[in-house]
């Protein structure tokens, strides 16, 4: 009899961080605007579509503000040809596709332009502008 309990009762241990974890974590769903948000849906398109923009410092890359509790950053990257070439990216600090994938992101693979070449890099872009990132200017 005591094997039985032992398993019930780990049975019901193993059911309710089950439960737990499910309540906790919504994957698949957009993180809704949270209090420290700095950027809404269409603050990003507008930047994104902007193809007069310039680095705002000496640096290439800046954060810009918050989306869904997640910093967002704009990229300049030049090609041999500056300013001609340069295309501008805005993505989200995230690095890692799976956690881009957890935070409602879309990870998309942007020809990025290094000295006289261009190479894929993956980048987690917010979702209101990753269907549309073909069509802006970069």
């Amino acid at each position: 009899m005591p094997i039985i309990k032992r398993a019930t009762k780990l049975l019901t241990v193993c059911l309710i961080t089950a439960s737990l974890t499910a309540c906790i974590t919504t994957p698949n769903q957009p993180k809704l605007p949270t209090i420290n948000d700095t950027l809404s849906d269409a603050a990003l398109t507008t930047i994104a579509k902007q193809d007069d923009r310039q680095p705002q410092s000496h640096t290439s890359s800046s954060v810009i503000g918050v989306h869904h509790g997640i910093n967002v950053i704009e990229e300049f990257h030049c090609s041999d040809l500056c300013p001609e070439n340069t295309i501008h990216i805005v993505h989200y600090d995230i690095d890692d596709k799976a956690q881009c994938d957890r935070i409602g992101g879309v990870t998309k693979s942007i020809l990025t332009p290094i000295a006289i070449t261009v190479m894929p890099k993956d980048y987690c872009l917010p979702a209101v502008i990753a269907d549309y990132w073909e069509s802006y200017p970069q």
